[in-house]
């Protein structure tokens, strides 16, 4: 719970990092409300007038998550776009898991 709210606090942040824990924990509780959303549109015949306000206030955490957890593995947060080409998600899944970085002026002192 504490990435899914750690997201919120910090949706209009996008220079810094974020740790691959807090990534995930995000990610497993917007997947499990993605669901609810989903379930609920189902059973109740809905519009999907749920489903599309719940994507638009995720929207921010979302990116601002991405973006700063690609820079926490050394990459730039233009590799997001990378949904954007076939097979694309799975790869920036992957790039998701990657270990931190540290960086050059973070060894010196």
């Amino acid at each position: 719970m504490n990435g899914y709210l750690y997201a919120f606090k910090h949706a209009l942040h996008f220079s810094g990092r974020t740790q691959r824990r807090l990534f995930w924990e995000f990610m497993l509780i917007h997947l499990i409300a993605s669901a609810g959303v989903i379930y609920v549109e189902v059973a109740t015949d809905n519009l999907g007038w749920i489903d599309l306000v719940y994507s638009a206030i995720t929207l921010l955490p979302m990116l601002s998550m991405l973006t700063r957890r690609l820079r926490d593995t050394g990459l730039s947060m233009w590799w997001f776009l990378i949904v954007l080409v076939p097979g694309g998600v799975a790869v920036l899944v992957f790039l998701m898991a990657l270990p931190s970085t540290v960086s050059q002026s973070e060894l010196t002192l």
